[in-house]
């Protein structure tokens, strides 16, 4: 069975089977305007919480795709800004920091492989948060998730955020739910924070 683009609203899920052949995932975090966003990802156990400091998947994570050498990366700084950040288990690459663009669209991509996922792991939480802390989501235009099928290159599902945010600094945009059949989900969430990603840590870690 083939999935169709869904756009979702806030609360909806969205049934990703393997047996559709969803296994490798782009999960792209999009906006409008000049706001430097960080998009973010937390790997958690059933407790709801991180299991291993790696599972906080962020642009300053030591956990990269790449380890770092002086010969190729000069500096942790650039192997910072070359590689993406990544969890324990390897199922989940963060993104390469977009600075955003005051004339266009901007977005950060990270990647899932639901294969990878360590059994211990039931919930991945996307989130993403404001770099400039004199910036809120007041500032940022057209917010969205959406999810892409690498396979196919087919979008399968998007989440435009619909909420009015103001003073909020964080937001946790969607997630992805391991549910009792044995298959993950993704909920579009859009639940705004006030703390930035200090916030987010606090909850999560």
């Amino acid at each position: 069975m083939s999935h169709r683009n869904f756009s979702l609203a806030k609360g909806d899920r969205f049934s990703l089977d393997k047996e559709d052949g969803l296994s490798s995932l782009t999960i792209t975090l999009g906006w409008k305007g000049a706001a430097d966003l960080d998009a973010c990802a937390f790997l958690l156990g059933e407790d709801g919480s991180i299991m291993n400091d790696a599972d906080f998947v962020y642009y300053n994570s030591n956990n990269r795709e790449k380890p770092f050498t002086r010969e190729e990366f000069s500096t942790k700084r650039r192997w910072r800004e070359l590689t993406r950040p990544m969890s324990a288990d390897g199922s989940v690459l963060g993104s390469i920091d977009d600075l955003g663009d005051d004339n266009g669209d901007s977005s950060e991509d990270m990647k899932v492989n639901l294969e990878k996922v360590n059994c211990n792991i039931s919930e991945i939480v996307f989130c993403t948060t404001i770099y400039d802390e004199k910036n809120t989501f007041g500032h940022v235009n057209d917010p969205y998730i959406s999810i892409v099928n690498d396979e196919t290159g087919e979008e399968i599902c998007r989440y435009d955020l619909k909420e009015k945010f103001q003073s909020e600094t964080a937001v946790v945009v969607g997630r992805l739910l391991y549910n009792e059949n044995g298959i993950w989900e993704f909920e579009a969430v859009g639940q705004g924070y006030i703390g930035g990603m200090q916030m987010l840590i606090d909850i999560y870690a």
